[in-house]
C-alpha cells in the first residue's frame, strides 16, 4: 500500500504543510487511529460476510486516478481501499466498526476546485458583513469584495472568505456527530446547519472588525481581525451548533411528553 500510494502521501504531507485550508490534516490520521484503537477488542475473532467487491472497486478508482493523472482521485481511493481490505479479510461487522474512523480521513484530503467556492464565499461574506454593520449603525457600502467605510477600504481577501474555518468546523462537527449518542436525524440536521452557521459567524467576525475600525481606527480593527477574529468565529459557530443541538433535544423531549 505504501508503494501504491507513495505519491498520494507525498501530496498530502505537502498540502498539510503549505495549504492553510488543510493544516488540520496532520491531526486527522492520528484521530482516526485513536478511534480505531478504541475498538481494538472488536477486531479479533469476527469473520462474517467477507467480500472482495469494495476492494476491487477501490482498485478501479485508483487506476482511473493514475490514468487521468488526477491525484485527488488516486488519493480518495485510499478510503475504499482500506475498507475493502477489512471487508475482504475480516468481514462486514468489523468493516462497519471501523467505517467512520476510515471515512473521517476524507477531511484530510484537499478538495479540488476550491477557488470558485472561495470566491463565492468572499462575495457572501462581503454582503452579509456590510448589511450587518449597517444594521448596527456603521455607515458603509460594498462593491465586489470590497467594503467602503468613509476613507477606509476593506478588501475581503480569499483568506477572509471563511473557507479554512468552515472546513475545520465540518471536521469538528463530523467527529462530534460520531461521538454523541443522538439519533441519526439529529446528526444530519447539525451537519446540514454547519454551512449557514459558519457563514453567519464569518460575516459577524468581519462586522466586528468594521465596528472596531469605525470607533478605534483601521490598525486596531485589523489587529483584532488577525489576533482574535479566528477565536471569535469558533466561539460563535460552536455556540450556535450547541444551541441548535439543545433546541433539538428540547423539541424531542417535548414531543415525547405530549
Amino acid at each position: 500500500m505504501t508503494v501504491m500510494y507513495f505519491g498520494s502521501f507525498r501530496w498530502l504531507i505537502t498540502s498539510w504543510l503549505t495549504n492553510e485550508t488543510y493544516s488540520q490534516g496532520l491531526l486527522i490520521p492520528i484521530v482516526s487511529f485513536v478511534l480505531i484503537w478504541q475498538k481494538r477488542d472488536l477486531l479479533y475473532n469476527q469473520n462474517d460476510r467477507k467480500s472482495p467487491v469494495l476492494f476491487i472497486a477501490s482498485l478501479l478508482i485508483y487506476i482511473t486516478g493514475q490514468l487521468t493523472g488526477a491525484i485527488f482521485i488516486t488519493t480518495i481511493s485510499l478510503i475504499p481501499f482500506i475498507l475493502g481490505i477489512v471487508l475482504f479479510f475480516k468481514g462486514m461487522k468489523i468493516m462497519r466498526a471501523v467505517a467512520f474512523p476510515v471515512i473521517f480521513l476524507i477531511f484530510a484530503i484537499p478538495l479540488p476546485g476550491l477557488a470558485n467556492v472561495t470566491l463565492t464565499l468572499q462575495g457572501i461574506s462581503t454582503i452579509l458583513a456590510t448589511q450587518m454593520a449597517q444594521f448596527l449603525g456603521v455607515t458603509c457600502s460594498n462593491e465586489g469584495c470590497q467594503i467602503f467605510m468613509s476613507d477606509i477600504i476593506f478588501e475581503i481577501a480569499p483568506a477572509c472568505s471563511g473557507l479554512n474555518s468552515i472546513i475545520s468546523l465540518y471536521t469538528i462537527v463530523a467527529l462530534l456527530s460520531y461521538l454523541i449518542p443522538d439519533p441519526l436525524m439529529d446528526k444530519f440536521i447539525i451537519f446540514a446547519a454547519v454551512l449557514p452557521l459558519a457563514i453567519f459567524a464569518n460575516g459577524f467576525r468581519i462586522t466586528l472588525t468594521l465596528i472596531i475600525a469605525s470607533y478605534y481606527g483601521l490598525d486596531i480593527g485589523m489587529n483584532y481581525f488577525h489576533d482574535w477574529g479566528g477565536i471569535t468565529f469558533y466561539i460563535i459557530a460552536l455556540a450556535s451548533i450547541f444551541v441548535l443541538l439543545g433546541c433539538i433535544h428540547w423539541m424531542r423531549k417535548t414531543s415525547i411528553k405530549q
